[in-house]
């Protein structure tokens, strides 16, 4: 391991995220719009926000409780980012960049602790810097690169426990660090809890295969590791303690009786039982979970592996498996795939198991450069290949291709037709143009538009916004005289529920504004 190999890694790092900061000048989607505007009210010591995307927590009033639904993780990094660097887009995403700038030196310290060769540990940083599908969520607020992060530095440090447990070193220090990352995986998305009893579950076990530790040793191994994740986590738990009188979110639980994607945005939030789900999601279960393997699968193979390294991976599977470094990282991912294929297929579908699955990354890396190195040492084997010069050749190939894979998907996903109007902020044009109309009746950015971004149009505009609600009639009504809406923004995203009652109670009740040209009808309140 050369510190020479870091140094390159970290200035190749810098020059290709930096171009994020050229296409990507707007959150571009609703996760990151929430980090963000989420963040930034963090920065100004506010706990709500003038936006309801989701009623799943019942909520009573605008702002809205921030944290009903979605962990603050990522919201807390922006907000310390905005304090530091401006209150605006960019200056959420500086201290992004320089932590993301960790991850290749990471990915390269891992590898070099499993295989100790220097090129495949050059490899893996490369692969984490042109790393496909994942790149345009690198530098923007999300979860993705917190994740990828957390969950290198999670299986290495638990690697070094199973170590020290088998050769009976001390492990307090590690227990100390694993725990404060389990809390910070928790922290930033809700199935970082799996962290902690993965670390549970791996300490009990080593205390049973040790005959010779103390019990008293043993629980106190285990109350350090518990310490200092409640250290990351204690303060949320009472957050949601003196607010909803629970360890977590009604949301969380709630989300458990979603019978169709629709679901997360359905009123009342009480129609969502058991019984519900019985009679609406169970008859689709099959369906939504063969959907969601199918999705998943390729979820793996063109985001996770890039397609053309899902050989390779296999090969490092074949070779390191049983590696303590490796089998808990694969471990964890199969895991995840069967809870977000089974259990969680709507969530998994949408993206959950992409998200979940960022924090086996590194180890998904270190495979692929290992089974390169695989593939090199049979060539020398069988086809008696000069090792240098095919690491050389064929190296670069891998490179090439992985770089171009990453600019292809890049390119199509971020940049669009025109590169001087980037595919990535179309939407906020179109909510720009509405707002525009709106603001001929009204200044005051507190009377509520009910359309179906509520974060997007937050965004572009500062106004106050909640999410078309999926309702029968009733309770579509009963969300706009509870959140007192002024304006409706209907387009072809609606939810299930709405039909032809739902465009009658608006036609009787708002006149239209405007009608844009994709279809999209703007409707105000009639006041008389």
């Amino acid at each position: 391991m050369k510190k020479k190999d870091l140094i390159i890694l970290v200035f190749i790092s810098i020059i290709f995220f930096s171009t994020a900061f050229i296409f990507q000048k707007d959150p571009g989607y609703m996760d990151s719009e929430f980090y963000y505007l989420a963040g930034k009210q963090l920065a100004n010591g506010k706990l709500t926000i003038p936006v309801i995307w989701n009623y799943l927590d019942n909520p009573v009033k605008l702002p809205a409780p921030i944290f009903s639904y979605w962990m603050p993780g990522a919201s807390i990094l922006v907000s310390i980012s905005i304090k530091l660097f401006g209150e605006n887009f960019l200056g959420s995403r500086i201290l992004s960049l320089l932590i993301a700038l960790g991850i290749a030196p990471l990915s390269y310290v891992m590898a070099f602790k499993l295989a100790t060769n220097r090129a495949t540990s050059f490899l893996t940083g490369i692969l984490s810097i042109f790393s496909g599908f994942y790149f345009k969520f690198i530098i923007i607020p999300e979860t993705v690169m917190i994740y990828i992060l957390l969950g290198g530095l999670y299986f290495f440090t638990l690697s070094q426990i199973i170590q020290d447990f088998q050769t009976s070193k001390s492990t307090w220090k590690n227990l100390a660090v694993l725990g404060i990352v389990a809390g910070g995986m928790h922290l930033t998305r809700v199935d970082g809890l799996f962290f902690y009893f993965i670390g549970v579950f791996v300490i009990i076990f080593f205390i049973f295969k040790k005959h010779g530790i103390s019990r008293k040793c043993a629980c106190l191994q285990l109350l350090t590791f518990t310490f200092f994740y409640l250290i990351i986590m204690s303060f949320w738990f009472i957050s949601n303690l003196q607010q909803y009188g629970t360890l977590f979110s009604p949301s969380n639980s709630k989300a458990f009786w979603i019978a169709t994607y629709d679901d997360t945005f359905i009123y009342p939030p009480s129609g969502l039982t058991l019984n519900y789900w019985i009679e609406n999601g169970l008859p689709l279960r099959f369906t939504q979970i063969t959907n969601g393997l199918k999705i998943n699968l390729g979820s793996f193979v063109g985001v996770q592996t890039a397609i053309i390294g899902l050989p390779l991976f296999l090969i490092g599977i074949k070779r390191r498996i049983r590696n303590s470094l490796i089998f808990p990282g694969i471990l964890h991912l199969f895991l995840i795939f069967i809870i977000m294929t089974i259990i969680f297929p709507l969530a998994g579908a949408r993206g959950g198991f992409l998200h979940s699955s960022a924090a086996n990354q590194i180890i998904i890396w270190i495979l692929m450069a290992d089974g390169f190195q695989g593939f090199l040492e049979w060539g020398v084997q069988k086809r008696n290949w000069q090792l240098v010069r095919s690491q050389k050749m064929f190296g670069s190939a891998l490179v090439v291709l992985v770089f171009l894979f990453t600019v292809f998907i890049y390119s199509r996903d971020v940049i669009g037709k025109n590169i001087n109007y980037p595919k990535w902020s179309f939407e906020y044009s179109k909510f720009n143009e509405i707002e525009k109309k709106i603001e001929k009746i009204t200044s005051e950015k507190t009377d509520v538009v009910m359309v179906n971004n509520p974060l997007g149009y937050n965004y572009s505009s500062g106004r106050w916004s909640i999410v078309i609600p999926n309702s029968e009639v009733q309770g579509f009504y009963e969300v706009i005289q509870k959140f007192h809406v002024k304006f409706i923004v209907v387009d072809k995203n609606l939810p299930e529920k709405f039909n032809e009652n739902h465009q009658k109670f608006i036609i009787n009740n708002f006149y239209l504004l405007k009608r844009l040209e994709d279809g999209s009808l703007i409707y105000a309140i009639n006041e008389q």
